[in-house]
């Protein structure tokens, strides 16, 4: 049964931040990554656990983008919302070209990204 969150970010407080969020409503299966191919290796091991996932755009060893691209190689339906400062609107159609499904701009609040993880969970 696909249960789990799996967060990527190389920001200590922006992961915690996102996991805090998460718990707070009751979102309690949480699996985080410190960076894209951290991410990537948890993805593969969970793949058919994972209800969504919840990657930064900017991080080291791999980028968010080409973590969307190899996470759809063996994974084309669970949504990808992409959490980010970038408001490069080229990025974001790359993104969404490679399979993102979403896309919040950090800072953000919690209940409006609340909201869009319920929007994605719901489907």
């Amino acid at each position: 049964m696909k249960k789990h969150i799996l967060i990527a970010d190389d920001s200590d407080v922006i992961r915690s931040i996102v996991e805090q969020t998460l718990r707070l409503y009751h979102y309690d299966s949480i699996i985080t990554a410190i960076d894209g191919q951290d991410a990537l290796e948890k993805a593969r091991v969970h793949k058919n656990e994972i209800a969504l996932y919840v990657f930064d755009v900017n991080m080291p060893r791999m980028d968010g983008i080409s973590l969307v691209k190899e996470v759809r190689a063996f994974d084309a339906s669970t949504p990808i919302i992409m959490l980010t400062t970038e408001t490069d609107k080229a990025k974001m159609m790359t993104a969404r070209d490679n399979g993102a499904t979403g896309w919040i701009i950090k800072p953000f609040q919690g209940d409006k990204f609340i909201r869009v993880v319920e929007m994605y969970l719901k489907n």
